[in-house]
């Protein structure tokens, strides 16, 4: 799903003379884009707080939300991930080595990436993607000094909204397309489906006849 969000708005950049969005993938350099949301919440009455221009993601620590990692967590993970796609497997509970095969290794890793109960190892392989949400969402106020809200990145109803959104789903989708790029070529039979035959298309509107637009 991600990756069509990221493809319709890189064509939507194109359109308008911009480059493709570029990945988010050195977690110690600036955030260029800053972003002021200019939105409320309806819990609490309070404002969406902004990030400015040149932030860096760091180390979370708010007790008040209990949550706590370092950037350096997201870093191992991120390694972690491509180590085990080059090798071809990732290792479970037991260190047993669960193979990353062409039917079942993209579910693995969706299941590492966007960690959940179904993750195959998530104290090596930790949560990426969620936990690089929350890196985002608190570089305003990581240690919550300020008592300061999480900013819109730490909700589904509105990460979309800021450009980092993009940069790093660019980066989550690359980890993907590392791990298609070690897979073999498609066959034809895998392409052209045989003893499959179109019989007839139809392009059917409302209260028209067929193929009428």
């Amino acid at each position: 799903m991600h990756e069509q969000i990221i493809a319709r708005y890189n064509v939507e950049r194109m359109c308008n003379n911009l480059p493709r969005v570029k990945k988010f993938n050195n977690f110690r350099e600036p955030i260029r884009e800053g972003y002021f949301p200019k939105l409320d919440s309806t819990l609490g009455s309070r404002a969406w707080p902004a990030r400015f221009s040149d932030v860096t993601i760091k180390d979370v620590k708010r007790e008040s939300d209990q949550l706590e990692f370092e950037i350096m967590d997201l870093e191992r993970w991120r390694d972690r991930l491509y180590d085990s796609i080059h090798a071809g497997a990732v290792q479970d509970l037991q260190g047993r080595s669960v193979p990353l095969t062409e039917t079942k290794g993209i579910d693995i890793l969706g299941d590492l990436i966007e960690s959940s109960m179904f993750s195959t190892n998530r104290n090596v392989y930790g949560d990426l993607h969620n936990f690089g949400h929350l890196a985002f969402a608190c570089c305003h106020d990581p240690d919550g000094r300020h008592l300061e809200p999480v900013g819109v990145m730490g909700d589904v109803a509105t990460a979309m909204r800021d450009p980092i959104f993009y940069r790093w789903h660019a980066f989550v989708d690359e980890i993907f397309q590392e791990h298609k790029a070690t897979l073999p070529r498609y066959s034809p039979e895998q392409l052209t489906f045989p003893g499959v035959r179109i019989a007839k298309v139809e392009v059917l509107t409302q209260g028209r006849p067929a193929n009428q637009l």
